[in-house]
């Protein structure tokens, strides 16, 4: 069982301290520059000058599908399914991880209190706080989480590169239509990974990325 455990443990820390540190970071500089940084508004600005209407309904269209409600009945129908096969132990991991990360960013976000950005007027204007952003949170939560349930690695890998893509898109849009700084995204994407993968392993959910 030790041996097992020495060999298992070090790839799993690496998935949820390496993303912990990353958040740390974005989160230190945050909070230590209140509202915005040099790079993130930097960035946003550069994404706003592509702004385009054909793009426009691309990043609506993205960003709800990024919604709590869009991402909760995704993870309900998966769950359906994994009732279905009888798959307890997967059907627990799945709905634990995903709502406890939805009930973690509200958390955070209501620690930080970073206001929303308002470098331009939106199309899908938000009211709640900013960082870190839920859409990329609980949106790479998913795929995370259904990455490590699924059994087989050529379906995993391809799942896995497909889903992050989406990710990265939902995160795109959320900076497009000017409702998050880059830190908020990335926040996101780096408390979700760290929390996917430690939730399993606490768990006991086998983990192979």
């Amino acid at each position: 069982m030790m041996f097992i455990r020495r060999q298992s443990f070090p790839p799993i820390s690496f998935g949820i301290v390496a993303p912990l540190i990353c958040f740390a970071l974005l989160a230190l500089s945050v909070w230590n520059h209140e509202l915005s940084l040099v790079w993130d508004i930097a960035i946003l600005e550069k994404i706003h000058t592509a702004q385009r209407i054909e793009l426009d309904a691309i990043a609506f269209a993205l960003t709800q599908l990024g919604r709590a409600r869009s991402i909760m009945a995704i993870a309900f129908l998966v769950s359906i399914f994994l009732a279905w096969r009888k798959q307890w132990r997967s059907l627990s991991y799945l709905l634990v991880t995903v709502v406890s990360s939805g009930v973690l960013n509200l958390l955070i976000k209501f620690l930080f209190h970073r206001h929303r950005p308002a470098l331009w007027d939106s199309i899908a204007p938000e009211f709640d706080f900013s960082f870190p952003s839920g859409h990329a949170m609980l949106s790479m939560t998913l795929v995370i989480t259904l990455a490590i349930l699924i059994p087989q690695k050529h379906w995993r890998s391809l799942f896995l590169f497909c889903g992050v893509m989406l990710a990265i898109s939902i995160g795109w849009s959320r900076l497009y239509l000017g409702v998050h700084y880059p830190s908020d995204v990335l926040g996101g994407w780096a408390l979700a990974i760290a929390w996917a993968i430690g939730v399993s392993w606490l768990s006991g959910v086998n983990v192979k990325l």
